[in-house]
């Protein structure tokens, strides 16, 4: 390329010259460069997110997180550098409307980084991020925090083309589970017990997520079971679907006359060596 730069000058500089005075007009203003998404979408291995960073007028890092298909999303906050988080946060309301969501709060460490995840979110919760201007922070009565959600809506239909992309891919008919009344969901943590982990894996402490796809019948039993994001392990993978088919069992999807239907749906579970599975 260093060696193409001369002939370019001496290229362009021909055409200058032989170009009449007449036609030497001044050149058209270049387009303003498209402004920049303060939202960022992300596909990952096992859900979509909408993120936007902690800025001077923002105190946490925000990210809206959802897997395909399931019927609960979750929020993550991570404060700027030298932050706190606010305390006894149990409510959740998006404003001006104050619409509220109660939530199940969890404060872990991504490394040396804090992270609070707020759970137990329904899923369209996120439709309902399109008129907010702000997600309060409450803790009981009492608002203790606020992110300001400015520019969210901008986001919001690449987020639901994330959902549309991986939910097909995964055989996941996501707008038949959202006509549904009821979602079907595991009333036994899909039978996972800390035994059912792989004993062959226990001296590599190896450790997975699993999202699997899962076909339930109107008696609330699994049907088919197959693994769509994988743990990178596929001893696990194959162990996640046995214990499914075995012993998990569920609520069926309702619709929205009432009665139990068949569902295909998502659920995940994670294998760890010390600890009982999500």
């Amino acid at each position: 390329m260093r060696q193409t730069l001369p002939m370019i000058r001496l290229v362009l500089a021909a055409i200058l010259m032989a170009t009449p005075l007449a036609a030497t007009a001044q050149p058209p203003a270049p387009s303003p460069a498209p402004a920049a998404r303060p939202w960022q979408v992300d596909y990952g291995q096992y859900y979509c997110s909408m993120i936007r960073k902690a800025e001077a007028d923002r105190p946490y890092a925000t990210a809206f997180v959802s897997i395909p298909g399931l019927s609960k999303m979750h929020i993550a906050l991570v404060p700027q550098a030298g932050g706190t988080f606010p305390a006894g946060v149990t409510d959740v309301a998006l404003l001006p409307g104050g619409t509220r969501f109660h939530i199940i709060r969890e404060d872990t460490r991504g490394g040396s980084v804090p992270i609070q995840r707020l759970y137990d979110l329904p899923v369209e919760f996120a439709d309902q991020l399109t008129g907010a201007e702000a997600l309060e922070l409450r803790s009981g009565a009492r608002a203790v925090g606020r992110v300001p959600l400015a520019g969210v809506r901008d986001a919001l239909a690449v987020y639901r083309r994330c959902l549309t992309e991986v939910s097909t891919e995964w055989g996941i008919d996501e707008a038949a589970l959202t006509a549904l009344r009821h979602r079907p969901n595991s009333t036994n943590r899909l039978g996972f017990h800390a035994e059912d982990y792989p004993p062959q894996l226990l001296n590599s402490a190896v450790q997975g997520r699993v999202i699997m796809r899962i076909d339930v019948s109107t008696e609330g039993r699994a049907t088919a079971c197959v693994p769509v994001a994988t743990s990178g392990s596929p001893i696990i993978d194959r162990r996640a679907c046995e214990v499914a088919l075995l012993r998990a069992r569920f609520t069926p999807g309702i619709d929205s006359n009432g009665a139990p239907v068949a569902t295909r749906a998502v659920f995940m579970v994670t294998f760890r060596p010390w600890a009982r599975d999500d």
